[in-house]
């Protein structure tokens, strides 16, 4: 068993007033195969991995609080947030990793838009918080209610479920809400602004995951337009989107042949997108947790592109078949330099609103199962063949 710690982390004021820069970080050593974090009940809807530590972090759903993992000495922290963890109002919903400054940036959602089913009520508050894995401080909490209030009096439509982040080259953290598929910009130092809103917000859940390229594009996956949105941060009108939807989807949803490949019969709803370093921008997976298509428990779909996501197509999906307990899902995908993981997390998606105790949590490493799927796009694979589009059970 590896061993735990708890660390009670408090705000600096010093560090929120200064912009992290994560600088030229050593390669962390290389991992291979399933990492198993022993950690009992943290129910994780989220997880990533920080270069700068070489640690994965992993947000406890129900607990409000952030679990640190070694996966080379399997010890591990609990790291609790004060006023979120704990706290009966609160989900930590997202965990994302910033490039640009080395820290952790965790997205803190109402419990009220998921529980007791999804859109139930879309009120409640909702924080980004922002951690520092090398200097083990919070260095803000970025209160975003009144914000939210403002731009739904200008909507006349309500803004919810802020389950995600992604982080641009300057340090900046786009906090993306699910119901009415608005974007705060959240500054280094912790102040929000309105980044981008549409004109008629649907009520239905939308933004579902986004990831920030290493051309400071932004791109989102919207269940509302079954597209992928995307922002040219560093344009002349940043907060401008074109939309475009990946092609390969089969038109029609439906049993036999014409779901073979998964992926929703054209449907793009994503719990979480995520663009892994081993394909250099141009290859993302979405956690298709509503698609049954493949496995009662949802697929990872795989996305190419070669145009930046100006443009993209649907290469393939894997089924969620971990072996393991009827109640694992995965929620979410994260990688290190060179493999891919996918969290695997016993959460009461379907009849069931308690949470189910657990002793530990899996991170599947499905990198050559993904291999198999954008084919030449993977390192070292044969380019004269095209994309592959084998599925495969984990």
């Amino acid at each position: 068993m590896g061993r735990l710690a708890m660390v009670l982390c408090l705000s600096s004021t010093a560090a929120a007033t200064a912009a992290r820069t994560s600088g030229s970080v050593p390669a962390c050593p290389p991992l291979r195969g399933n990492v198993t974090v022993k950690v009992p009940d943290i129910y994780p809807e989220s997880a990533d991995f920080a270069f700068s530590t070489c640690k994965f972090y992993l947000g406890s759903l129900n607990n409000g609080s952030l679990v640190e993992w070694d996966p080379y000495t399997s010890m591990g922290e609990i790291i609790e947030i004060p006023e979120v963890g704990h706290n009966p109002d609160f989900f930590l919903c997202g965990v994302d990793y910033s490039h640009a400054t080395g820290t952790i940036y965790a997205s803190v959602s109402a419990r009220d838009p998921w529980m007791p089913y999804i859109g139930a009520s879309l009120r409640g508050p909702n924080r980004l918080i922002h951690y520092s894995p090398q200097e083990k401080a919070i260095l803000w909490q970025a209160n975003v209610d009144s914000l939210v209030q403002e731009i739904e009096r200008d909507t006349g439509s309500p803004v919810a479920g802020f389950q995600d982040s992604a982080e641009d080259a300057d340090g900046n953290a786009y906090f993306i809400a699910a119901f009415g598929n608005a974007i705060l910009q959240v500054d280094p130092d912790g102040h929000a602004i309105k980044f981008y809103s549409p004109e008629r917000p649907a009520t239905t859940y939308g933004f579902g995951g986004a990831f920030v390229t290493g051309d400071n594009v932004l791109v989102v996956a919207d269940a509302v337009s079954h597209a992928f949105v995307r922002f040219e941060l560093s344009g002349p009108a940043p907060s401008h989107p074109t939309v475009a939807a990946p092609r390969g989807h089969h038109p029609e949803p439906g049993p036999g042949p014409e779901r073979q490949n998964g992926g929703g019969g054209g449907v793009l709803e994503c719990d979480a997108l995520v663009a892994p370093p081993r394909y250099q921008d141009r290859v993302c997976l979405c956690s298709a947790v509503v698609d049954r298509a493949l496995s009662p428990h949802g697929a990872i779909a795989a996305y190419r592109s070669e145009d930046g996501w100006r443009t993209s197509r649907f290469a393939g999906a894997i089924p969620v078949e971990f072996g393991q307990a009827p109640d694992v899902w995965s929620t979410a995908q994260l990688a290190t330099a060179d493999r891919v993981y996918a969290l695997s997390s016993a959460l009461p998606y379907d009849e069931s609103l308690a949470f189910p105790r657990t002793g530990s949590t899996t991170l599947v490493d499905i990198t050559d199962k993904i291999d198999a799927l954008v084919g030449e796009l993977a390192p070292g694979a044969d380019r004269s063949d095209g994309a592959g589009h084998a599925h495969e059970e984990l």
